[in-house]
């Protein structure tokens, strides 16, 4: 098929030429109903299109934090993948016990080195595991980092995950050193030098609790493609304009 076949059987579904022919548009109103029409094959592109060819709801996220500097750059745009635990590529530790493991050394200001479990398994944290995106249950907020280890234990299958440019895993548990007063209660304002065990749902707004082992229910897909930046246009719209909020503090790791 021609070029000029296709830009002609697109006509004729594009829904800014609908929105000119049907209420004979022209003009600036013309200019809007291209408008209009953009927004809605990027909608139908984002929220039914893609998610249903990629299998992942969202198709696509925006990193905003240096958590993953290195590999990721604020701005950056990954495409995302539908999948489930076995098509993760990631060590693999199989425990007859729930869920549980511990951190060598177990300090905060030490590069973390291994993943230690209950079965004498042990998991170098430099492994270059699959990236996901999850939904953190105690911060409550979307992540983006990459799975450390897979681990299928008597309560279930879990993915250890791990930011490449922080020391700890997600899913540990760090403890307040100082608290301060604040209006309305106290606010944690210094954490201690150890950690003290793995985050559950019940420390959920905690700020030593990134997030608890993640359960495939919590992953949104697995990346599969990097698109540099681009995902500061997204931020300026919506982010600024729209919401008010703001750049992230750091705008290039």
């Amino acid at each position: 098929m021609s070029l000029k076949k296709v830009r002609k059987a697109w006509k004729t579904i594009d829904p800014g030429e609908i929105l000119k022919r049907y209420f004979h548009l022209s003009g600036w109103s013309a200019e809007i109903a291209d408008l209009v029409g953009g927004f809605i094959v990027a909608a139908l592109l984002y929220f039914i299109i893609a998610p249903a060819l990629l299998g992942a709801n969202p198709p696509a996220v925006v990193v905003q934090s240096c958590s993953m500097e290195g590999y990721h750059n604020v701005g950056d745009v990954v495409i995302l993948a539908g999948t489930d635990f076995d098509g993760i590529n990631a060590p693999l530790v199989t425990l007859d016990s729930p869920i549980s493991y511990t951190i060598s050394p177990n300090a905060i200001s030490e590069e973390t080195q291994e993943l230690v479990f209950p079965n004498g398994d042990r998991v170098a944290l430099d492994e270059k595991g699959d990236v996901i995106v999850y939904d953190s249950i105690t911060s409550g907020i979307q992540i983006i980092h990459r799975v450390a280890a897979k681990v299928r234990a008597a309560d279930g299958e879990f993915l250890i995950t791990k930011g490449d440019a922080n020391n700890l895993p997600d899913s540990v548990r760090v403890e307040c050193a100082a608290w301060a007063e604040v209006s309305g209660g106290q606010k944690c304002t210094e954490l201690s030098a150890s950690v003290s065990r793995l985050c559950t749902e019940a420390d959920a707004g905690w700020p030593g609790c990134l997030a608890t082992p993640v359960t495939m229910d919590k992953v949104a897909g697995k990346q599969l493609v990097i698109i540099p930046l681009v995902g500061h246009v997204k931020m300026l719209f919506f982010h600024v304009i729209t919401l008010g909020n703001g750049y992230p503090d750091r705008m290039w790791c």
